[in-house]
């Protein structure tokens, strides 16, 4: 029901060019993971992520003899100060490891420079080297977010033991052809050639870290200041 009345139309949307974020908020422990499907498998239960997939694919099903589709993914997450690619091949090699606060944070990748955030003249946000995946299918796309969300930092807290403490970003970007109808004349020659139409637009998933109050988690050190950032916002201000 969530998906039908919140982001069925923003999914639609994409095909007329529109760019749409979708935002889970809340404390530790309230559901936001569960409910966008950021850790989805298959057999599991589908949240809003897959279901968005489901529906892209669908409508592309639909149009894609009128139209020249073309799909690309990426996943980041944002863990304090920090950009991290998860869907970067290298990075996620590396794996992850526990330091003394029972933080799980990816090794750095030598020679791998970092993500940054930049702000183009036109004044477009882009997130510079992080990884975009082409995809096909809807189980290449699916694959892309499981991947990516077995390289995501979690921890421990009072409220929940495999606390989500990045905030992670799972966008579509959908590029689309469209042939628009050649001009005829009245000896049914046509004056002008086909025009190209060409649409791009991005769908920004997002699954926050919890906003929960400290005190009620037991956060503290790098705890509270994962809960704390909330950089990821200028990285969804494409319009």
């Amino acid at each position: 029901a969530m998906f039908d009345e919140c982001v069925a139309p923003l999914v639609e949307g994409l095909f007329q060019g529109y760019n749409a974020t979708v935002l889970a908020y809340g404390q530790t422990g309230s559901g936001k993971t569960y409910t966008m499907g950021t850790a989805c498998k298959e057999g599991t239960h589908v949240g809003i992520i897959p279901r968005a997939m489901a529906a892209l694919f669908d409508k592309i099903e639909k149009l894609k003899n009128q139209v020249d589709f073309q799909l690309r993914v990426s996943f980041i997450e944002i863990l304090k100060e920090e950009v991290r690619d998860l869907l970067d091949p290298a990075t996620v090699a590396a794996g992850k490891v526990e330091n003394g606060n029972g933080h799980a944070g990816k090794l750095s990748v030598p020679g791998k420079p970092p993500v940054q955030i930049r702000e183009g003249s036109n004044g477009v946000i882009t997130l510079s080297g992080s990884t975009e995946v082409h995809v096909t299918t809807q189980k290449e796309m699916t694959t892309c977010l499981e991947q990516g969300s077995l390289s995501r930092a979690t921890g421990s807290t009072n409220m929940n033991n495999q606390s989500s403490r990045s905030h992670a970003i799972f966008t579509i970007t959908l590029e689309q052809m469209r042939k628009a109808d050649p001009i005829m004349a009245s000896d049914g020659m046509p004056i002008e050639e086909m025009n190209d139409d060409y649409l791009c637009a991005k769908l920004h998933l997002v699954d926050l870290a919890g906003s929960e109050r400290a005190k009620r988690t037991g956060s503290d050190g790098l705890r509270f200041k994962e809960g704390a950032y909330f950089a990821c916002f200028p990285v969804l201000d494409d319009h």
